[in-house]
């Protein structure tokens, strides 16, 4: 992607509030395990800007090259957060898609209805392509789900794209399986460096970012 077109997809994510910075930190899930880990002082949460008519389709149009040269015969939507961004890719591009169903990314079964853990058509053997809002640096939900597919008969390609990394290990941990990671944007080789070069955060935020940046990496890529 063009250098402009990246600094004003990073700026306008952070000025809708898709990305928060705070010098107090945040704690993930990495933190229950490991406690002594620095505080992350980013928090990324696209669902609004998911539900923005103007970027939700700036960001979809600017995947779509991708996923029409791939040319999957389902995209697969990971829900919840990333849903309305891909019913728009997949209007765009005339692609199929499916939803994984959130009680299965949980390890639960549907107890009522008519049970699926899969909303859409599809049939056994068909080519599909994961899409998500972010890779962090376990990639949990991908990892959930690549076998819920392919039990299911499920061709995977060997891509996952998603808006954002957070360039924590979740690229390196997909690899180790085979998968390569697309994304638009880096969190702190590109929407970090845009907010800190328009005075929007202070320079603290950078330093937390890296410390934070390698040691869910190295606690990513132990495990």
């Amino acid at each position: 992607m063009l250098f402009e077109i990246k600094k004003i997809l990073s700026l306008r994510i952070y000025e809708l509030g898709g990305i928060l910075f705070d010098v107090n930190g945040f704690k993930f899930n990495l933190h229950a395990e490991h406690p002594e880990a620095p505080l992350s002082p980013n928090y990324v949460d696209l669902r609004g800007i998911f539900r923005n008519c103007g970027m939700r389709k700036m960001i979809a149009g600017l995947m779509m090259p991708q996923v029409m040269e791939m040319r999957p015969d389902r995209l697969v939507d990971l829900p919840e957060s990333a849903t309305p961004l891909i019913a728009t890719l997949s209007d765009m591009t005339g692609i199929e898609m499916i939803s994984l169903r959130s009680e299965a990314l949980k390890g639960e079964a549907k107890s009522h209805g008519a049970k699926k853990i899969i909303n859409g058509d599809f049939t056994e053997g068909q080519t599909c392509l994961l899409i998500d809002d972010v890779v962090s640096s376990f990639a949990f939900t991908k990892f959930k789900a690549i076998p819920i597919l392919r039990s299911l008969g499920l061709k995977l390609l060997p891509t996952v794209c998603v808006v954002i990394d957070r360039e924590e290990g979740g690229k390196e941990k997909l690899a180790k399986e085979g998968f390569e990671l697309k994304s638009l944007l880096g969190l702190h080789s590109d929407i970090t460096e845009y907010c800190i070069n328009a005075s929007l955060i202070p320079e603290k935020i950078h330093r937390m970012s890296v410390k934070f940046a390698k040691a869910a990496k190295k606690y990513s890529l132990e495990s």
